[in-house]
Order: structure tokens, then sequence, then C-alpha cells
């Protein structure tokens, strides 16, 4: 849409955007097909998918997915994966103690550059730059390096994690440690001339009841790490869009101190309270806060609309209006389009 990466910087610098910047992810046959202006299929995906962001939304991050054909398929680690339209499946994977998970995980950090992370770094820069030139006049928020929770217990699942930071905590701050110094160092390599004004990073840390660990372990093992990776980012230039599903409440003071610039995906039914953020942060910009638990794929177009409203009352200009986490298949066509009148019609 027109003026909408200027829209979006005016949210990032602090000031007042002509009306809300609409923020989201398109993964929405429908509402893929509506823009583009063709029904959207596999065979098109690739041009209709890039083609329908610029005239829905003013702002998305990475990864823009193509749907997918329904696939299985054994990944090298012997985990299997299914793939089917725009989600994929990952089994957990086992190791025989938390010794052995460990040592594999350490395996998985080489914190003297090389030659390879260069070209880690140099393909993220072109896909950056394809991204951008595809998406035209939406304000693409690059995935960068973050914090490392989420690496941790993501592939073996919250219940073994658990066993493995109980049984060795001192191993397991050891890791987060050299996920961070990697994340840092990454971010330090960025080439002078990369762009970039603000990044997504995204570490899921909580459930709907509170954050995933206790506020005391945050305080001890987390937050000064994620200062860090935010100072990286500030010293070339970046803010930090920060992201996690679930209640934050009880450490987001933690969080807006460690340095971050912006709060995604506002999960409402998790008790994330926009207006209750912005008394509590007022200089954070936040990307999100419409529910589609329940609100987007199962309410009336007017009471999205409706709940739009009453988010961007409570941000004063502070919000980029989008679903809090993504724009999914359950989602009907009139309520997204809901969702976007009630944010172009909106004036402060």
């Amino acid at each position: 849409m027109k003026g909408s990466i200027e829209r979006v910087r005016a949210v990032l610098r602090g000031d007042m955007p002509d009306r809300p910047p609409l923020y989201d992810l398109l993964r929405n046959d429908a509402v893929l097909s509506h823009f583009a202006g063709e029904k959207l299929t596999l065979e098109n995906a690739a041009r209709i998918v890039f083609a329908a962001y610029e005239p829905a939304i003013d702002a998305t991050r990475p990864t823009v997915l193509l749907p997918q054909a329904e696939k299985q398929e054994v990944l090298p680690d012997g985990r299997a994966q299914h793939s089917f339209r725009w989600t994929t499946w990952t089994a957990q994977a086992t190791y025989p103690d938390a010794a052995a998970y460990i040592a594999a995980k350490r395996a998985e950090i080489d914190l003297t550059w090389t030659s390879g992370h260069q070209a880690t770094i140099d393909q993220a820069m072109a896909s950056i730059v394809e991204h951008r030139q595809k998406l035209g006049e939406v304000f693409l928020f690059p995935t960068g390096p973050g914090m490392g929770l989420l690496w941790l217990y993501g592939p073996v699942g919250l219940e073994q994690f658990s066993y493995y930071l109980a049984d060795e905590p001192k191993l397991m701050e050891e890791l987060l440690e050299l996920f961070t110094q990697q994340s840092v160092m990454c971010i330090e390599h960025l080439p002078d001339h990369h762009g970039i004004e603000a990044v997504f990073c995204g570490d899921d840390i909580a459930f709907k009841s509170g954050p995933l660990l206790s506020p005391a372990w945050f305080k001890q093992h987390y937050f000064h790490r994620l200062a860090r990776i935010c100072a990286a980012y500030h010293k070339k230039g970046i803010k930090v869009l920060f992201h996690s599903d679930g209640n934050l409440n009880p450490i987001l003071d933690g969080l807006v101190e460690a340095g971050i610039d912006g709060l995604n995906p506002i999960e409402v039914l998790a008790n994330m309270d926009v207006g209750d953020i912005h008394r509590r942060h007022p200089h954070l910009f936040l990307a999100g806060a419409i529910d589609v638990s329940q609100l987007l794929p199962y309410g009336k177009p007017q009471a999205v609309k409706d709940a739009v409203r009453r988010a961007l009352d409570a941000a004063e200009g502070r919000l980029m209006v989008g679903s809090s986490t993504e724009l999914n298949d359950e989602v009907p066509l009139e309520n997204f389009l809901a969702m976007r009148e009630a944010a172009l019609e909106y004036r402060y």
C-alpha cells in the first residue's frame, strides 16, 4: 500500500503515523487469492503469495512461506517430518541422557568465525534483498539472531528439557551462554551496508498462564544475555522486535530493561493487554494484538472491528495492528477485511 514503509518507520521512531500500519504473516488461501486477484495454487504460489502482500498489509517478517504439497520425510538426524500446506511438524529428538543432549547441542556452535559463517551471513543478506524486491512497499522485519531458550527446548520438547535442566543446570547455562556469544558474533559481522532498520527476534518463552520458567530464573540467566544481543543490534543501528507467545507480564519489565524496542504478538487470550503494556512502557512499539485463537476465526466482522478500535485507542499510536501470531487458514476472508478496514479508517 502507498506509504507503508514510511508509516512503519514513523512507529519505529515514536512518531504518529497517518494511520495504524497493518502487520501480519499471510498464510491464508482466501486472503492471498483475494489480494492477488487470482486463485492460489501450488503451481502459481511463488508469484501469487508475494503479489498479495503489497496491496494487503504494510509490514511483515520472514519467512514469507509458500504452500506445500503434503509430504513426509526423514531428516539427517533421523527425525520424521510431515509437511502440509502451511505447516510442518517435526518429531522430537531423543537422547540417552542429558550428557548426550548437551554434547550434541554444544557441537552445533562454533565461535571461531569461518568462511562458513560468512557464507551464511551473505546468504541471509541476499535473501533479505530478494524479499524486499518481491514485497515492494511492504516493510520487512528480517529474522535475526537472538536468544536461545527455544533452541534448547524446541527439538526435545519441554518435558525432556525440564529433566535436562534439573539434572545439569550449569551445563545448560553454558549452552545458553555459547548461543548468546554466537548471536552477538553474527550481529557484529553484519556488513556496514546491511540496510536493516529493525529485526524480528523470536524466542517463545511463555505459556498462556505465564513464563516457561520462574521470573527469578529469567533474572539470573536470561535478561543480561538478551541485553548483550540488543546492545549489539543497537550498535548497528537496528531496532529489536521481540516475539514470544504467551503471558509475558511477570517478566515484561526485565525484557524491556534488556533493551527490546518492540513486542509481538500480544496474545490476548494469554492476558496480554495492549493498554496495560503501553501504560507500563509507553516507548515500546507493539505488533499484533487481535486475537487469532477465537475472535478472528470465529467472531463476527463487527466484533473484529470493535476489537481493532479498542486496541488502537489503548496503544495511542504505538501499535502495528494484526493477528496475534499469523493469519492462518481458519480466518475467513471477511474477518481479515474487517480488521484491515478498521485500521485503514482509523485516524489519531
